[in-house]
């Protein structure tokens, strides 16, 4: 029924039930199949927690497939699902790229529904998505990950992963969608993201994405000042024969770190936390920030942007798939995301260290990295008062652990040589 639904006319709208209904079919579709392919993509169960999350806003869903925005497109692609809240508009496009085999038209409902509530207008874009990020992470060209971006964001011919023409590509989609749903529903106003007829105006899009698509979001970033990109379990372009994240990941980009957010889950399967991690140190998001656990305190979080969880995994069935998962805390944590100040969370002391430092809250371990070697240097873990709680030399490996072991909860300013950063136990 679902099925015959898709292939209806584009133009609906969802009521909350609908939406709930979608989203548990889809759901109860994948846990037929429980290998990997199946559970990355990501058709969650819906609550009744969704009826009190999107009850206040109206939201109206199109479903288009891409050959209604060009034929030259596939017919048989799937639809990108479009939202936007008929009684209240922030005038902001939050244009978000899905992972690994996810589906555009009935994964994400949850942030879908939630960021139109807010007043967004809200793209799950269909592209092609076959390939993973981290399918190259053994390939000897430090220069694939940049290729692979390109080529999937723009269609240049670049890659040896991925085989997508200019039509084919994230951005040309996006620039068809927008100008379909512009001429289709004029009184919508969707051409205020059209900068012209072949161009966006970046400044009034939200880039997001999960796993591999995360990677799309904050790449774009790097090409364009976009309002901000959030990023959910990834980027995940990390080099295990260069032991280092992209080449592109390190360099400088149009919009500013202080406009990226991260969510990783601490417990990935999919690539590991401490790979994620050295990832948004490449990105710079570390050297003004310090990693959040989000799961036992309330928005704003300290002002981070980097953010993480230990939630269970429940009916999404992988710790990858956990940020971006129907709960209460995600519902926070989406909210914060799109709707904080861009100013980055404060370290103190020490603002500006170079001092990555994980999990923040901790417990019995304390994991620290740098850009710059650490191994042998002294360390000093002192209360709040001022008194030494700790102090050794740091080990020389990456990441570095320090024993928190027999601390007492409250908030320490770790000092290496004349860096330093706020550390709290719990």
């Amino acid at each position: 029924m679902l099925d015959v639904l898709k292939r209806a006319p584009v133009y609906r709208r969802e009521d909350d039930a609908l939406a709930w209904a979608r989203s548990r079919s889809a759901s109860h579709a994948s846990t037929k199949n429980k290998d990997l392919r199946m559970a990355m993509r990501f058709h969650f169960v819906f609550v009744l927690v969704i009826a009190a999350a999107c009850c206040t806003a109206q939201v109206q869903t199109y479903y288009i497939r891409p050959v209604q925005t060009d034929p030259g497109y596939d017919p048989t692609e799937d639809s990108s699902a479009v939202s936007r809240n008929t009684t209240s508009q922030v005038n902001k496009l939050f244009l978000f790229i899905g992972g690994t085999g996810s589906s555009s038209s009935t994964s994400y409902n949850a942030l879908r529904l939630l960021s139109a509530g807010l007043g967004f207008d809200f793209i799950n874009l269909s592209y092609p998505n076959s390939v993973a990020a981290a399918s190259l992470a053994s390939d000897p060209d430090s220069m694939a990950f940049d290729h692979y971006r390109q080529e999937l964001c723009f269609g240049t011919p670049v890659s040896d992963d991925v085989n997508v023409d200019s039509l084919n590509s994230i951005h040309t989609r996006t620039v068809r969608l927008l100008n379909y749903l512009d001429l289709t529903y004029p009184l919508q106003n969707w051409g205020q993201y059209l900068g012209s007829p072949s161009t966006l105006d970046w400044s009034r899009i939200v880039v997001g994405g999960h796993s591999q698509g995360s990677g799309h979001a904050c790449y774009l970033a790097k090409q364009y000042a976009v309002d901000r990109v959030l990023m959910f379990s990834g980027p995940n372009d990390y080099s295990d024969f260069h032991s280092n994240s992209a080449n592109w990941v390190r360099q400088p980009g149009a919009t500013s770190v202080s406009g990226h957010y991260s969510y990783l889950s601490l417990n990935d399967e999919a690539v590991a936390y401490d790979k994620q991690s050295d990832v948004i140190l490449g990105l710079g998001m570390l050297a003004d920030d310090d990693t959040t656990h989000v799961d036992p305190i309330p928005a704003p979080y300290g002002n981070s942007h980097c953010l993480y969880t230990t939630q269970p995994p429940g009916v999404v069935l992988l710790n990858h798939n956990v940020p971006i998962m129907l709960s209460a805390i995600n519902n926070d944590v989406w909210t914060y995301m799109l709707t904080s100040s861009t100013t980055t969370g404060i370290i103190e002391p020490g603002a500006g260290s170079g001092l990555a430092v994980f999990p923040n809250p901790a417990s019995s371990v304390l994991y620290v990295r740098s850009s710059m070697s650490l191994g042998g240097e002294a360390y000093v873990l002192r209360c709040i008062t001022g008194a030494t709680a700790v102090q050794g030399r740091i080990p020389a490996t990456d990441p570095a652990a320090v024993d928190l072991s027999g601390l007492q909860p409250g908030i320490y300013c770790l000092s290496i040589g004349d860096r330093a950063v706020k550390v709290v136990v719990q």
